[in-house]
């Protein structure tokens, strides 16, 4: 240290500041709270602005399920009605923000199957959950879902849902 003083009058300084910042990170990585085991499910509407194949208006009911990390499970059954059986998917959700208990934000990522045609569904969305009163919430989710159906068939649905859920 006696060595460097010469070239750089500061470096005490400068050294002493860098163990500080990295004491303080130290310590607040140790402070992290214990994150409780939550999830939602919902029942609602779902608007679909491509990929319909007829009336656009359709249902939609969604679980989610967070193990204790910002990382869980999604499984849903989307856009189903009396004249369409719909698509089930499941997958891994992501929570991207958060102002807890209040409101969440969740990114997903789905696999599943079209009911009417049985062929696969990849695809993917965000899904906001606003806590109303006590455990109901409002959950507004918007995603792109691809059905694969060969080169002719394949199409793009692209939907959003609102939904009102029990949230705990």
């Amino acid at each position: 240290m006696r060595a460097l003083v010469p070239v750089v009058p500061f470096a005490g300084r400068v050294v002493g500041l860098v163990i500080g910042v990295v004491v303080s990170a130290g310590a607040m990585g140790s402070a992290r709270a214990e994150r409780p085991l939550h999830g939602s499910v919902g029942f609602g509407g779902a608007l679909l602005t491509t990929g319909a194949e007829g009336d656009r208006l359709r249902l939609d009911a969604s679980f989610d399920l967070k193990l204790r990390s910002r990382y869980g499970l999604l499984a849903a059954w989307r856009a189903f009605d009396a004249d369409h059986r719909g698509l089930v998917t499941a997958g891994l959700a992501y929570e991207g923000a958060a102002a807890r208990p209040r409101l969440v934000l969740d990114l997903h990522a789905d696999l599943g199957v079209d009911l009417d045609h049985t062929r696969p569904v990849l695809g993917g969305g965000i899904r906001a959950t606003l806590m109303v009163v006590g455990p109901t919430a409002l959950v507004l989710d918007s995603g792109a879902l691809l059905v694969v159906d060969g080169v002719d068939g394949t199409r793009l649905q692209l939907q959003t849902a609102l939904s009102v859920a029990a949230r705990w």
